[in-house]
């Protein structure tokens, strides 16, 4: 799987059929969170920019809570897309060097939410979370052994402990630009100030396979 990470431009006219599509489609709503699921519009506005041959799932999403650190690896999705549509102006994602050997999606909660009852992490999404840490994890590879860097983990929610053995960069989560990034990548929301609403694609290729229509640059 090709590692590189891109940053590439969204063109202003597929960015607001997105923004409207995001306001207008059929929701649905979870705690803290709202999704749409259409697919079939998702994808004719992707068109504009990226080749879909090997698109496999994409929502719209609004929530006003921090995604914890998980991946989004299944033996399917090998690319995530994330296209920043509204958030507040200092609003950070976090992509981290580590990658998840695995054929399912894994997310973490080590702690953080101890005080929650079963129903409520269903609720919330996280029933089937893995109470540990990603440097706990066998399937996690590249972990270093030592804290979090602070510079990186001022942009992070939660407790340091939860990050413990990870390293990465944040990114600006600013509509226009979008990030694409192989989908083995452990990856987390950074600090809220206010909600955020995005999209995210996963695509069944790897990076190198997909053709991109707009300018693009190495991240990382």
């Amino acid at each position: 799987m090709n590692n590189f990470v891109y940053e590439i431009d969204i063109p202003p006219v597929t960015l607001k059929k997105l923004e409207d599509l995001s306001k207008n489609g059929e929701k649905t709503f979870m705690e803290d969170l709202s999704i749409v699921e259409d697919q079939e519009n998702i994808k004719l506005y992707l068109k504009d920019f990226i080749n879909i041959n090997s698109f496999h799932y994409a929502n719209l999403f609004n929530h006003k809570n921090p995604f914890t650190i998980h991946s989004d690896i299944s033996y399917k999705k090998k690319s995530i897309l994330l296209i920043p549509i509204k958030a507040h102006k200092d609003q950070k994602f976090i992509l981290f060097d580590q990658i998840v050997e695995s054929d399912k999606e894994v997310s973490w909660i080590y702690n953080i939410f101890k005080d929650k009852t079963d129903q409520e992490l269903k609720d919330m999404y996280y029933e089937s979370a893995l109470r540990t840490r990603p440097c706990e994890t066998q399937c996690v590879k590249g972990c270093t052994g030592f804290p979090i860097d602070e510079e990186l983990f001022k942009f992070l929610p939660y407790t340091k402990e939860l990050y413990f053995g990870l390293t990465g960069f944040s990114w600006d989560y600013k509509p226009g630009k979008a990030l694409l990034f192989p989908a083995n990548r452990l990856h987390a929301t950074g600090k809220m100030k206010s909600k955020k609403i995005g999209c995210t694609v996963q695509f069944t290729e790897s990076i190198n396979n997909l053709g991109i229509l707009t300018e693009k640059h190495i991240l990382s």
